[in-house]
């Protein structure tokens, strides 16, 4: 798992490795999909199409935008989908009563799903009883809490109707198909389907409509609320004009009663003029200013500009050849280039005329404001002239202007807002319905047999998955290629698991020379033998990570198989903690490896149990000290007498991580060998085990990989050339 190229047949290798994983994720997840299969109800989708386009009017002030837009559509799709929407289709289909007309059929149908739903129920307040948490007299307050509440449902209800239908709704705007968006519903229902997708038109309309009517009520209300002062202002006017004329009978002027009460009518109705101009320059002048500049262009006295009018239709005009241009040519093509710089030219003309009009704005209020102050400054100075005039000609003269100012006003405010309410109906975006929903006839969800096969699939791609997880997350010596490839170690073979009921396995190398199991052994002399140009090693010691991997077992036969190649052996027993070997060949341990190094016996402790060619030193009684009898000069002095009289010299040892006897009982052997288990040791266990023997510079010969299941694992090993099939009908019978 840990190659840069692995083999298919690898792959292969582990998915039947792990082929139980597999198995029980696929059982697993079966009653599921048979569940969602057979349970899952239709769903049927309606679509309508819309046509849905700016409003490019430029008689109305709501028109602003002629700039391309690219999140036009995706803009409306939010605004389709929105919960205003989902409550005006709810609220125009009465929803809230009529909902269970439409599923009162579907909720009497009953579904695996459904029942499976309903039994845990039942038995979790079965449970509930017995544990004694239901109560089964309520009170009083229980009752009015349950009255309290009864609107709760319906509230919930009408909410869940409402998001549901908000969820349900699906847009379908691709920009290159134009300006036609696609607005579908689904729904277990095929008529509540077409109904609710085809009330979404109608409510996202009216949605826009209250979207204007909001963003234009704040200048509206601005406008009401001063032409109702103004109305004020003018009836109080008139009122003290008709109480003074009666005051003082008068009823008509003589234009030749006197030269200054003609000019200063003549300046005060000037002045009016001028101030009345003023006004109305002052109230465009603020509306300019509180709006932003981008809006500029909505305000009559800009949008009303020949100018401004011409340069509109060029806009729209160049921006329909870019529109038929994206259709036939790329965004890159010369020609769409040259027509995007056109229209940036064009809207930079716009804005810079549109500035300039409201600089001429802001000009003529300037220039009307300083004409007001001039004839207002006249008209002072022509009243002190004026002194020994009549003063009541006077004082009518100015409340008969104080009338026509209000009037005028009056007039001016009333009709902005006649324009307001016609231009507020108008809206930035015309929404057409181009085809209406029909009733589906047909679902869009997929069969039980499609959704069967698609749930079989995904459930075998999960085992599969796991399989390929657990296969790298497990990092236990497992094959000898694994092995060799991922510590560049040598494994000089592998041995077959023996099964519980097959023969003992402690000596079968003498018991059943011809099983698999032998021949492994024997496979494994071979390699020892072959392992070096020099020759094989003399003394070896066998040793592991840790107990229970086969290590007294490996040594036992190892040393039987290298006798029966007329080889002369000595075995001896380095576990002088946990001593097994004379056990397996029933010996005397009354002396042996212990009181040898003691000095308490000499060579007399070498045995022989009727095998030609193959003694053996066993471990002998348990001493206080196992380290310090191995570290002394008298082992080296044991291999140096014996080395002459055995071929080869073969060490049983306690494992490496426990003790450090392996480590001294290395530092006399030639070469050493780690037996590992396999599915049990790990590769991070034999790195460190080689780590400490480098570090104490013994010689690692290579590994063993024992308790190999070739039943499980035999096709991975059928790559080898057949390495056991020969053996293993007598393996399989033995």
């Amino acid at each position: 798992m840990h190659r840069e190229d692995i083999p298919i047949k690898d792959y292969l290798y582990v998915m039947l490795r792990r082929k139980n994983i597999i198995l029980l994720v696929f059982l697993i997840c079966l009653p599921f999909i048979l569940i969602k299969a057979f349970s899952a109800t239709p769903v049927y989708q309606a679509t309508t199409k819309l046509l849905i386009q700016k409003n490019y009017d430029p008689s109305f002030a709501s028109n602003y935008r002629f700039a391309y837009d690219p999140y036009f559509l995706s803009t409306q799709a939010q605004l389709i989908k929105s919960s205003k929407v989902a409550k005006k289709v709810m609220e125009s289909l009465k929803l809230d009563e009529t909902y269970n007309r439409y599923f009162d059929d579907k909720n009497q149908d009953s579904s695996i799903a459904k029942d499976l739903i309903h039994w845990f129920k039942n038995l979790y307040s079965i449970v509930l009883k017995l544990a004694g948490t239901v109560n089964n007299n309520p009170s009083s307050t229980q009752a009015v809490k349950n009255e309290s509440t009864a609107e709760e449902p319906k509230n919930q209800k009408i909410k869940s109707i409402a998001k549901m239908v908000r969820n349900g709704i699906t847009i379908d705007s691709d920009l290159e198909k134009g300006d036609i968006v696609n607005v579908s519903f689904s729904s277990t229902n095929p008529i509540f389907a077409a109904d609710v997708v085809n009330t979404v038109a109608s409510a996202y309309q009216h949605l826009l409509l209250e979207m204007k009517l909001e963003s234009t009520s704040q200048s509206l209300e601005w406008m009401k609320t001063n032409a109702d002062a103004e109305r004020v202002k003018l009836e109080c006017s008139e009122k003290k004009l008709r109480e003074y004329k009666k005051e003082h009978d008068i009823y008509t002027i003589d234009d030749q009663e006197a030269i200054f009460p003609k000019k200063i009518t003549q300046i005060s109705s000037n002045l009016t003029q001028a101030q009345a101009e003023v006004n109305e320059l002052e109230s465009l002048y603020q509306e300019i200013n509180r709006i932003a500049p981008e809006e500029a262009q909505n305000l009559p006295v800009v949008a009303d500009t020949e100018t401004i009018r011409e340069l509109r239709r060029q806009i729209i005009n160049k921006e329909q050849e870019i529109a038929g241009l994206s259709k036939s040519i790329g965004y890159k093509h010369p020609k769409m280039i040259r027509a995007n710089k056109d229209l940036n030219a064009l809207n930079d003309k716009l804005n810079n005329e549109i500035q300039n009009v409201i600089q001429s704005v802001k000009n003529r209020y300037e220039l009307a404001l300083q004409k007001a102050k001039s004839l207002q400054s006249l008209l002072d100075k022509t009243k002190q002239n004026a002194a020994f005039m009549s003063d009541k000609l006077i004082q009518y003269e100015i409340l008969n202007r104080d009338v026509e100012v209000h009037r005028l006003l009056y007039d001016r405010l009333l009709s902005r807002i006649k324009e307001f309410n016609v231009t507020e109906q108008q809206q930035a975006v015309d929404v057409w319905v181009v085809e209406n929903a029909d009733i589906p006839s047909s679902p869009i969800t997929k069969g039980p047999k499609r959704t069967i096969l698609l749930g079989i699939i995904v459930s075998l791609i999960a085992g599969i998955g796991l399989a390929f997880f657990l296969e790298y997350m497990d990092n236990t010596v497992k094959t000898s290629e694994d092995a060799e490839e991922r510590l560049g170690l040598p494994v000089l073979g592998m041995i077959p698991l023996l099964k519980e009921n097959e023969q003992d396995i402690e000596k079968i190398v003498f018991q059943a020379p011809s099983s698999i199991i032998s021949e492994a052994y024997k496979a494994i002399r071979t390699s020892v033998l072959l392992s070096s140009p020099d020759g094989a090693p003399k003394s070896i010691l066998i040793s592991s990570m840790n107990q229970g991997v086969g290590k007294t077992v490996t040594s036992v036969n190892l040393a039987i198989s290298f006798a029966f190649s007329d080889k002369k052996v000595l075995l001896i027993d380095g576990d002088m903690r946990r001593a097994r070997i004379h056990k397996i060949f029933n010996l005397d341990n009354t002396s042996g490896l212990s009181t040898y190094l003691a000095d308490q016996s000499g060579l007399t402790i070498l045995k022989n149990k009727g095998l030609d060619y193959l003694d053996i030193a066993p471990a002998g009684p348990v001493p206080p000290n196992p380290s310090e009898l191995l570290s002394s000069s008298r082992l080296n002095k044991l291999i140096t007498d014996v080395s002459d009289s055995y071929d080869f010299i073969i060490f049983d040892s306690p494992p490496m991580f426990n003790v450090s006897d392996a480590h001294l009982i290395s530092q006399v052997a030639e070469q050493t060998i780690l037996v590992t288990r396999s599915g049990v040791t790990t590769y991070d266990a034999v790195a460190r085990a080689y780590k400490m023997l480098a570090d104490i510079n013994s010689e690692m010969l290579g590994l063993i990989i024992n308790a190999v299941d070739l039943k499980k694992q035999h096709q991975y090993y059928s790559k080898y050339d057949g390495q056991y099939g020969y053996y293993k009908n007598d393996y399989t019978s033995s």
